[in-house]
């Protein structure tokens, strides 16, 4: 059975590893502007910094699940001085290549490293392509899993992908208006409001996509039972993420335009990163039911 510190470690690699992708995203694409002001140059490079630093954080606070799940030192350091074929040890290298990058990015931006500009640039589409990669490894880890009915199902890696980029866009969305002179940014804000609903959109249809494919399994019916149960996770699932991580994030994203609000609304956001915990823990305990 996997245990409190590897969900977590599941869940803190996804969300920082999306984080950290919208970031570098946002940021390659803000410079590509040619209409794009000095005030706003300068909002962006602070928004910039703190964001980076967050993703590497949680990186960080995500390795150091990994370490304390393993037990000892050693065993985490055996990973990288004798690496193997396992989908463990690549996920491992991903994640620290990225916490690297994000670590280079974040100085940086936050602390004023200075750097030429190409090098900052080939450091984001670096960190950009590695946070891509990360958050569909958090997903594959458990479907590569073919001793678990539930989790080897070929829906979950792009479940968990979409979970962790509308965890990572959600946790861009919170820092947003911490930020000095955010407003100058409101249409680039307003612009991964419309892609972070998007993402939502595709998160319920690739949770679809896993119930079905979960149905027709037939090894996978008493853990998908659990999963939807009162008895078992079904509480927690439905109203923990379809709900508060997916339906309600969803409807405040497209009600904006009507409301005409400009800020981000943090209760749907930290719903969102709240469902996407939810999520992990409730498919790994009715996975490992199975297991008895």
């Amino acid at each position: 059975m996997l245990g409190t510190f590897v969900v977590l470690y599941l869940f803190l690699g996804g969300a920082g590893a999306g984080a950290l992708f919208v970031a570098a995203v946002w940021s390659l694409l803000f410079h590509r502007t040619v209409t794009r002001t000095f005030e706003q140059s300068r909002a962006f490079r602070a928004l910039a910094g703190r964001l980076y630093l967050v993703g590497f954080g949680l990186l960080a606070l995500s390795v150091f699940c990994l370490l304390i799940d393993l037990g000892s030192p050693h065993r985490f350091f055996l990973l990288f001085l004798r690496p193997t074929a396992s989908l463990l040890s690549v996920g491992s290298f991903v994640l620290l290549a990225t916490l690297l990058a994000s670590g280079l990015l974040a100085a940086f931006h936050a602390l004023g490293w200075p750097a030429p500009f190409w090098v900052r640039k080939g450091l984001e589409v670096l960190c950009a392509v590695l946070a891509a990669v990360l958050m569909v490894y958090t997903g594959l880890y458990l479907a590569w899993m073919e001793a678990v009915p539930l989790w080897n199902n070929a829906a979950l890696p792009a479940l968990f992908a979409l979970s962790s980029f509308s965890s990572g866009a959600a946790i861009v969305l919170l820092l947003v208006p911490y930020t000095r002179d955010w407003a100058l940014l409101s249409g680039w804000v307003d612009g991964l409001h419309r892609v972070h609903l998007a993402a939502l959109g595709l998160e319920f249809l690739a949770l679809v996509a896993f119930v079905a494919l979960a149905v027709v399994n037939p090894f996978a019916g008493p853990s998908l039972v659990r999963l939807v149960s009162p008895a078992g996770q079904g509480p927690w699932f439905i109203a923990g993420f379809v709900l508060g991580g997916i339906v309600v994030p969803l409807g405040a994203a497209a009600a904006r335009p009507f409301t005409g609000r400009t800020a981000p609304v943090a209760a749907a956001e930290v719903l969102c990163l709240f469902g996407g915990l939810i999520l992990r823990f409730c498919l790994v305990l009715a996975g490992s039911h199975w297991l008895g």
